[in-house]
């Protein structure tokens, strides 16, 4: 069931780090090849099947695409969890939440290294995203990942994003002006505390 609300923010550092994000999508991976093995096990399959009634999530393309989507935007993306009108995104999200790939600070989300993965965690993430089953309106079930994370109006989001790419900028301004100011300062022979 979409939600007009269902936007978040999400953010990365703006300090380039290669290791980091390899090590956070081999990880992705990973957790794609523990999210196939429950999928492969009819008794693990049957107890999460909403989360895959209407597409198969894909931990390690979404972990991708989010990873991209972060690169493309100036590190900080203001993302519709159901732009796809599917909600895949929405639940391949709230999995990775789950899983530890992001992390909640205040109103947005960072990418952050998640801890051991194996199946049972993959199992418990699963198990925790189809826990938010509603009923549709229709009489049908359904599940709504985005009523367990921080969402916010598209005008929010946006709203938010502005701020902090404008905040982003600053900082990186004044870095540059006051790595400037010693280069003089150091030039012309004045000692700066």
């Amino acid at each position: 069931m979409a939600s007009c609300n269902a936007h978040i923010l999400l953010q990365m550092s703006d300090e380039p780090d290669c290791r980091f994000v390899a090590q956070w999508l081999i990880k992705a991976a990973e957790a794609q090849g523990f999210w196939s093995e429950v999928l492969d096990s009819p008794d693990s399959a049957r107890l999460v099947k909403l989360l895959y009634a209407d597409g198969i999530p894909d931990l390690a393309a979404a972990a991708l695409e989010l990873f991209g989507e972060l690169e493309h935007y100036l590190h900080v993306v203001s993302l519709d969890l159901y732009g796809d009108d599917s909600g895949l995104l929405c639940r391949e999200f709230g999995l990775l939440v789950q899983l530890g790939f992001f992390a909640c600070y205040g109103q947005s989300y960072w990418m952050a290294m998640p801890g051991e993965i194996g199946f049972e965690t993959v199992m418990i993430a699963a198990l925790e995203v189809s826990s938010t089953v509603c009923d549709d309106g229709d009489g049908d079930d359904a599940i709504e990942p985005e009523s367990r994370l921080i969402t916010l109006s598209v005008a929010e989001a946006e709203a938010m994003r502005a701020r902090l790419i404008a905040l982003r900028r600053f900082n990186a301004v004044s870095e540059c002006e006051t790595i400037r100011l010693q280069a003089k300062l150091d030039h012309a022979g004045i000692k700066h505390r």
